[in-house]
């Protein structure tokens, strides 16, 4: 018994091992790149193993067994790894994004640089349209970017009408529809898309009481995962290509949506370095907005990143509206005098290398839009 115990336990750390690798690789794969986001569940499940085998090994045998000291270290290197991964996301690591100071702003005009948003998805077959609506209400947001809208969510978007005047709806049944409520004035929006004919993204200007434009962008690209054997060519691309343009624009700006992706994963990481914005969750914690339903399954999923205009009112995670996500609601100040005090991520000598190498996946892949992926022709070794 003890022995079959134990070649259990060597399976699951030989699991934990390669999953621990595996994000590693850059192969898109959804089985390769599904390995980025259990990085809090991989360091508990490690643990639990470790307590169980070295308990059960010295109950039967009355010390530990040598066995013991080295599950111990390679338990030990699995978490550390991890936790080296996670650390920056925890109320411990030190903040990228600065919290706003109001002693540092004239107090009298400072709601008139304030931007509250509120980004949601809503899962397309959830009917909860009133339980949805009364979280929006009451986070009296400035603007509501809201991901999976097909044409039942439609009424429900109109009778926002009143709080949010100003609408950008685009339906799908695809899981892919958008919408960009906004109660500011939107001086000008596109519907795009990046990568895939059917992704769309809203990219918009948007007027501050203070007269102020922002540029505010809404995303949701297509995930890695088993069920439709989607691999992330797709989404590593469109981060790549919005990090890209986002860098070579100074004006203050915002994006947001279910980016399908952790916020730890190398590809966010790496969409963070090219487009030189910040991710608030940096130093104020995980706020997993999925999955809704199983606290045991839960990862930093909806996301919303800023340049260094802004200063951090507020973060936070809102009640359940019965979709699979929760809404995440960030309450941002635009203050261009942070600019020179928050610091992005450093950009790496490979950032270049790795951004192309995502691109050219992508323009040779099928079913995505190559016209629109802009890539670096390869030069023909020479000799």
């Amino acid at each position: 018994m003890l022995t079959a115990f134990n070649i259990l336990i060597f399976s699951l750390f030989g699991v934990l091992v390669f999953g621990s690798l595996a994000p590693l690789s850059s192969h898109p794969h959804w089985f390769i790149r599904g390995w980025d986001f259990p990085r809090v569940q991989i360091v508990i499940v490690t643990i639990i193993a470790t307590l169980l085998f070295v308990g059960v090994n010295t109950v039967y045998s009355g010390k530990p067994a040598v066995s013991c000291i080295s599950i111990c270290i390679l338990a030990t290197a699995i978490a550390g790894w991890h936790l080296f991964r996670i650390f920056p996301y925890t109320i411990v690591a030190p903040t990228q994004a600065t919290t706003w100071d109001p002693v540092e702003t004239d107090g009298s005009s400072s709601d008139n640089r304030r931007f509250r948003l509120l980004v949601s998805n809503v899962e397309m077959e959830n009917d909860h349209f009133e339980k949805w609506t009364q979280v929006v209400r009451e986070s009296d947001a400035d603007m509501v970017i809201a991901a999976e809208i097909d044409e039942r969510w439609k009424p429900t978007l109109e009778e926002l009408k009143p709080m949010f005047p100003n609408q950008i709806i685009y339906p799908q049944d695809n899981w892919y529809g958008m919408a960009m409520l906004s109660r500011l004035p939107i001086s000008e929006s596109e519907i795009r898309f990046r990568v895939q004919d059917d992704i769309p993204s809203i990219d918009a200007l948007v007027k501050l009481p203070s007269g102020e434009e922002i540029r505010v962008i809404g995303v949701h690209p297509r995930p890695p995962e088993p069920i439709r054997d989607n691999d992330a060519t797709a989404r590593d691309a469109e981060l790549v290509l919005w990090g890209k343009e986002l860098a070579e624009d100074d004006r203050p700006i915002v994006i947001g949506g279910d980016l399908n992706d952790v916020a730890w994963s190398p590809s966010t990481r790496l969409f963070l370095r090219l487009s030189q914005l910040l991710d608030p969750r940096r130093g104020r914690g995980f706020f997993n907005s999925f999955h809704a339903d199983h606290i045991w399954m839960r990862f930093p999923l909806d996301h919303v990143f800023h340049s260094k205009h802004f200063g951090i009112r507020e973060l936070r995670r809102l009640d359940d509206v019965g979709s699979d996500h929760f809404p995440i609601l960030i309450d941002l100040q635009l203050q261009p005098v942070l600019e020179k005090e928050q610091e992005p991520l450093e950009q790496k000598a490979g950032d270049e290398e790795e951004a192309q190498e995502k691109l050219q996946r992508a323009a040779e892949a099928e079913e995505i839009n190559t016209a629109s992926i802009p890539v670096t022709p390869r030069v023909p070794a020479i000799g």
